[in-house]
C-alpha cells in the first residue's frame, strides 16, 4: 500500500542527487546488475510516493520489471491492473514502424509526459535498441543525439523523471560524449550528478546544422 503522496511539485532526492528543475537523466551502466540497486530504490521510492512506473524495454526483457517488482514484495498484478505500472516495448516506443522515426517519438513522448494529470510518472527508458541500426540499415546514432537534445523542450514542460539507460559497454566514445551533452543529470558510478557537459539544446543543436 502507497505512504501519503508526495506533493508531484517537490524535488525527487535519489543516489545522492536531487532532480529539482532538471528531471532528464542519462544513465550509464556495464550490465544491468550495475545499476539494480539504485533503480530498485528509485521504484520503490516512487511507489511508496504515489508516483506511477512506467517502462520503455527489450521485448524480450518485458517481465523483468514486472518480476523484480514482484521480488521487491509488491503486487505487480495489482499495480498493473490499476496502472500504476506499464511496461512498453520498444516496438511499441521508439521502433513503432519497423524503424526509429525521432518526430513520431517526439510526438509519443509528450502524448505520454505532458499535460498529464497526477499521479507524477517516473519512466525507465532502456536505449540498447540504439545499439545497431535501422530497418534501412543506417545507423541511429545521430537521429538519436538529435532526438535526446530535442526531448529536453518537452522535459522542460512537466514534472515527471525519465531516466535513459545506456550501456556504456556497447556504444563507443564519440556517441557517449554527444549523448552526455544532451542530458542535464547523469547517473554513473553509482550516483547521481548534474552533468557540466550539458549544453543548453538550442545550442547544441545550431552545433550540429550544416553550414554553407
Amino acid at each position: 500500500m502507497a505512504k501519503d503522496a508526495l506533493d508531484p511539485a517537490e524535488p525527487v532526492t535519489f543516489a545522492g542527487g536531487v532532480l529539482d528543475r532538471y528531471r532528464h537523466v542519462c544513465a550509464f551502466w556495464t550490465g544491468p546488475d550495475e545499476a539494480q540497486a539504485v533503480l530498485d530504490a528509485f521504484a520503490q521510492q516512487g511507489l511508496d510516493g504515489g508516483d506511477r512506473l512506467l517502462y520503455f524495454v527489450d521485448p524480450a526483457e518485458s517481465a523483468a520489471p514486472v518480476n523484480r517488482l514482484r521480488h521487491l514484495g509488491y503486487d505487480s498484478a495489482g499495480l498493473l491492473s490499476e496502472r500504476r505500472f506499464e511496461v512498453r516495448t520498444w516496438e511499441e516506443t521508439y521502433l513503432r514502424g519497423g524503424s526509429f522515426d525521432p518526430d513520431a517519438m517526439l510526438d509519443e513522448l509528450e502524448r505520454v509526459l505532458v499535460d498529464r494529470a497526477a499521479p507524477r510518472i517516473r519512466l525507465v527508458a532502456d536505449m540498447g535498441w540504439a545499439n545497431g541500426s535501422d530497418a534501412g540499415g543506417a545507423p541511429v546514432g545521430d537521429d538519436l543525439i538529435e532526438f535526446e537534445a530535442r526531448a529536453n523542450f518537452i522535459h522542460a514542460k512537466h514534472r515527471h523523471v525519465v531516466i535513459c539507460g545506456y550501456d556504456a559497454s556497447r556504444f563507443d566514445g564519440a556517441f557517449v560524449v554527444d549523448i552526455l551533452r544532451t542530458h542535464p543529470i547523469v547517473f554513473i558510478g553509482g550516483m547521481l550528478h548534474e552533468n557540466p557537459f550539458f549544453a543548453p539544446p538550442r545550442d547544441f543543436l545550431a552545433e550540429r546544422e550544416p553550414h554553407a
